[in-house]
């Protein structure tokens, strides 16, 4: 199938959005959910330091076939890690090829890791160490576009690796060029995202920039503080490739920059509810919606083309399409590549709630309109 045969449009004024699976896993905290590159397979963290793989192949050709039947999820590769896993990605051409099938993984105090779907054993080990010669742990994974290239970033550093070339990054740069310097990219790595031609990354002090592909900065700027830039925590290109988004923990917005003028944000979305937490959210496949998870367990669709300017000339959006999707916040989100189709995780730690809500993942389906692209 090509990602670009089909775009597709939600249509969700008359019509239901159903959930067609869902996990039986509720005694776990789901942290993030990602769609495989080719659509049939979900990896979602957990709090547990383990990632699980969902094989959503019968869903996803149950629900082509025109069939919507709910349907139980449950994983079939469990990888359990002795310390806190910080991120994975998947290979950007994984399918069913065995040699394809495989994700990078990135846990605290140990090499990244380039995982085999199936087994969950290591294919290969990247390394980098610091002045002093101790291990880095990456606290931010992604491929290059191209699948030829990982990027890692690290607190000072951020790394690229050749992923046909086992050990040492062959490029490592400084992201400043001191803890005093005002200059350069300041505070832990905390995201990154690729596109075919930029690398954008972000940290936990507010600040993002943008790499060449051997990772040098082009250019730094910040998250205004009344859009809360008190840390970015998840980001993300749009499908144009033209437009950033970026959501801070303790923040009540989604923001985005045009990379052809930083100067100010050029869109913000309204979403409810401040965490330290991890929130993702997602485009669908047309790039004409943005899928957000909130706080109180919905899912709220956001038509990017009916955004409204406000005093201060970034665009609002206020009125969205929402399901209540969990009793829980949505703590990881991520659309289909070729079916309007989602995945939704919920959970976060309760302390003082003896009957706190039950997590699990949900896969949805969307009503669309399609057309030939």
């Amino acid at each position: 199938m090509s990602n670009n045969a089909y775009l597709y449009e939600y249509t969700v004024g008359s019509q239901r959005i159903e959930c067609i699976a869902e996990s039986d896993e509720d005694c776990v905290i789901y942290r993030a959910v990602e769609w495989s590159p080719d659509g049939t397979m979900l990896a979602a963290s957990t709090d547990d330091s383990t990632l699980r793989i969902y094989d959503v192949n019968t869903q996803v050709t149950q629900y082509a076939s025109g069939e919507h039947r709910m349907s139980p999820l449950a994983a079939y590769t469990t990888i359990a890690h002795a310390g806190t896993l910080l991120g994975f990605a998947w290979y950007p051409h994984m399918n069913r090829d065995p040699a394809a099938n495989c994700f990078i993984e990135s846990v605290r105090d140990h090499p990244l890791h380039l995982c085999d779907t199936q087994t969950g054993k290591v294919r290969a080990s990247y390394s980098a160490y610091d002045a002093y010669d101790t291990l880095m742990s990456a606290t931010a994974v992604a491929f290059s576009h191209d699948g030829t290239s990982i990027y890692a970033g690290y607190a000072t550093h951020i790394g690229r690796f050749d992923v046909h070339r086992e050990g040492p990054p062959v490029e490592l740069t400084q992201t400043t060029p001191s803890r005093r310097s005002r200059d350069g990219l300041k505070g832990i790595v905390s995201c990154l995202a690729t596109n075919n031609t930029h690398i954008a990354s972000a940290t936990l002090s507010g600040q993002l920039a943008l790499h060449t592909p051997d990772t040098q900065i082009a250019c730094v700027w910040r998250v205004p503080v009344e859009y809360g830039g008190t840390g970015v925590t998840h980001l993300r290109w749009a499908p144009n490739n033209i437009h950033v988004w970026a959501a801070s923990r303790q923040s009540e917005f989604i923001v985005a920059w045009d990379i052809r003028d930083l100067r100010a944000p050029c869109a913000v979305v309204r979403r409810p509810g401040r965490t330290m937490q991890r929130m993702q959210f997602a485009f669908d496949a047309s790039g004409r919606h943005l899928v957000v998870g909130q706080a109180d367990g919905r899912v709220v669709l956001h038509d990017l083309n009916a955004l409204d300017c406000d005093q201060s000339n970034a665009l609002v959006q206020d009125d969205p399409n929402s399901v209540q999707a969990h009793g829980d916040l949505v703590a990881g989100i991520s659309s289909h590549p070729y079916y309007p189709l989602l995945a939704t995780a919920s959970g976060q730690r309760r302390f003082c709630d003896p009957n706190p809500a039950p997590n699990c993942l949900r896969v949805w389906s969307v009503p669309a309109q399609y057309y030939c692209a």
